[in-house]
């Protein structure tokens, strides 16, 4: 019985050290897991990072060309207005507007009658100098 019992605790230490050599390299994986995963975590920061400066580095240059963009095509607009004479229209209306104002005010009902009573007057002077050369 002694040495079943003998048996017994040798299966059992041996089982205990099966298992604390299991454990030990259940640690040893855990450890090189958690090394691989920061090591994935800081290639991933750093790709980040790159990522990050990148963006900047297209945002500046696509502000940059937005703004040729935009200034080049006002210089073009610049040029069709020109060509198209619409600087020049634009004095036209506003000398045709003035025009309008100015004819408003000499073809009001008061001159208008003078204007009228003048040249009444004047074709009677004319046939009276008429009639009396006859």
């Amino acid at each position: 019985m002694a040495e079943m019992l003998t048996d017994l605790l040798n299966s059992i230490y041996t089982r205990i050290a099966q298992l604390g050599q299991a454990i030990q390299g259940l640690k040893t994986s855990l450890d090189g897991l958690n090394q691989n995963i920061e090591q994935k975590i800081s290639n991933l920061n750093e790709k980040l990072k790159e990522f990050s400066v990148e963006i900047d580095t297209t945002k500046g240059k696509h502000i940059d060309v937005l703004r040729e963009i935009g200034e080049g095509t006002k210089r073009e607009l610049v040029k069709i207005q020109e060509g198209l004479g619409l600087d020049s229209l634009a004095t036209l209306i506003s000398n045709l507007e003035e025009f309008e104002k100015l004819s408003g005010e000499v073809l009001n009902q008061d001159t208008v009658n003078l204007l009228l009573s003048e040249a009444i007057s004047s074709v009677k002077n004319m046939k009276e100098a008429n009639q009396s050369k006859i």
